[in-house]
C-alpha cells in the first residue's frame, strides 16, 4: 500500500474527504516526525510506539583495501507494533 491507497482507505473508513484525510495524514507524519527530533517516543494504544534508537560509532574492516575504518554513530527510528497487530500477523 502506497501513500495514495492509504489516503484512501482513511477516507473512506472515516467518511472524510480525500483532501481532508490527506491533511491529516500529513498531519500524523509531521507530529511524529517532530516528537521523535525532539528525542521523546510516540505510543498509540493498539497501534504500536515509535522510538530513537542511538547507533555507536564503530570500526570496521574495508573489504578491498583491508583497511580499518571508523564508522561514525546515527540515530534511527524503530517502532515496535502493538500486541494487537501482532496476534492478527502470526
Amino acid at each position: 500500500m502506497n501513500k495514495q491507497e492509504l489516503i484512501k482507505a482513511i477516507a473512506i473508513g472515516s467518511g472524510v474527504s480525500h483532501a481532508q484525510a490527506a491533511k491529516m495524514l500529513t498531519a500524523m507524519q509531521e507530529t511524529v516526525t517532530n516528537v521523535l527530533a525532539h528525542g521523546d517516543k510516540v505510543s498509540i494504544r493498539g497501534f504500536g510506539s515509535f522510538a530513537i534508537t542511538d547507533h555507536a560509532a564503530r570500526y570496521y574492516h574495508h573489504p578491498q583495501t583491508g583497511e580499518t575504518k571508523m564508522a561514525r554513530s546515527y540515530r534511527t527510528v524503530r517502532f515496535v507494533p502493538s500486541g494487537d497487530i501482532k496476534s492478527r500477523l502470526n
